[in-house]
């Protein structure tokens, strides 16, 4: 909910800037600049926890891994996922 509620506020932003740079007669190329250029920086400077909250729900509902559905596909997992650890554990890298 708060990805589609940002992402609706920076698109008002947007809408807003580029119909008050047009009605000020800068022209539609860089009236579409300017609009995205303020809405980045007013999202950012004015809407920090909301911005974050939207980037964490979206890093929820992409790093979601399906998971398999019956016992030998889960083993098989398992076992996968021991061999990378095992192999980031000999390179040195943590896990």
């Amino acid at each position: 909910m708060k990805f589609l509620t940002y992402s609706l506020l920076r698109l008002s932003v947007l809408v807003l800037a580029f119909l008050l740079s047009v009605w000020l007669g800068v022209g539609l190329v860089l009236a579409g600049i300017a609009a995205v250029v303020i809405s980045f920086a007013v999202s950012y400077l004015f809407f920090p926890r909301l911005h974050r909250a939207a980037g964490e729900e979206l890093h929820g509902w992409i790093s979601r891994s399906p998971r398999p559905r019956n016992r030998q596909a889960l083993e098989d997992q398992e076992i996968e996922d021991a061999y990378v650890e095992r192999s980031l554990r000999e390179e040195g890298r943590e896990v």
